[in-house]
């Protein structure tokens, strides 16, 4: 699995590889708005002894301007920089999912499930029903999440926490829930290990759901590395 982030790519050119609800994550993650932005967070350990922050953030700044020229707008806004104690945190905001595809290099898509059938994403997995951030049908098929077209949906391929501007009502089984609002995108090959049956005994809580984005045209993986995220 790619990690694609501006900061690692930032990071491997100058050598270093060693949900409205508050958008406060402990670690690297997503918040999809249905306005359509995209605000993304890294966070990553530096090798102190390789790294010069001030190059690093020139380098990141100079990324963004260059897309940003191309684009002939301003779609990408460097938010917040900090890197102190072999920690770099990093704040981007991006005016849709297809920056966030095209700038990152990576499949990533924000809007409704009719446009991103339309845009060629097939939906062909197996999803969870959510209910108040608890699973309640840890087995539904594509043809009730499809005829559901007016839901927002994230479809993503990095493994990171995404939170939406709404409440989850599906995720594809290798998204695990974490709140009403949050969930996490699991590495490839793994699934959520959370039951209908465990979860339908459980307290229902307000949560927060981890997530990501908006119309994409990154690089699209397999069907069976995206997961999907679908909200109201």
């Amino acid at each position: 699995m790619k990690k694609a982030k501006v900061l690692v790519i930032a990071a491997a050119a100058l050598g270093i590889f060693t949900g409205c609800s508050k958008f406060e994550p402990d670690g690297t993650a997503v918040l999809a708005g249905k306005n359509g932005k995209v605000t993304a967070v890294v966070m990553e350990a530096l090798d102190q002894s390789y790294y010069d922050s001030t190059e690093l953030q020139n380098l990141i700044n100079t990324s963004v301007a260059e897309y940003n020229a191309s684009a002939g707008t301003e779609k990408i806004k460097v938010k917040k920089f900090q890197a102190s104690d072999q920690k770099a945190e990093l704040t981007m905001e991006y005016a849709g999912g297809a920056d966030y595809a095209a700038f990152n290099d990576v499949a990533f898509f924000t809007g409704d499930i009719l446009s991103a059938y339309d845009a060629g994403y097939s939906f062909d997995t197996t999803f969870q029903k959510i209910e108040k951030g608890n699973v309640v049908n840890a087995s539904v098929n594509r043809s009730e999440v499809l005829n559901s077209y007016n839901y927002y949906t994230v479809i993503l391929e990095e493994p990171m926490e995404v939170q939406v501007e709404g409440s989850l009502v599906y995720v594809s089984s290798n998204v695990e829930v974490t709140g009403k609002n949050t969930c996490r995108v699991l590495a490839s090959g793994s699934t959520a290990s959370t039951s209908a049956e465990e979860t339908e005994n459980s307290t229902m809580e307000d949560g927060t759901v981890v997530l990501s984005p908006t119309s994409v045209t990154g690089t699209r993986s397999s069907e069976s590395e995206l997961a999907y995220i679908m909200y109201e």
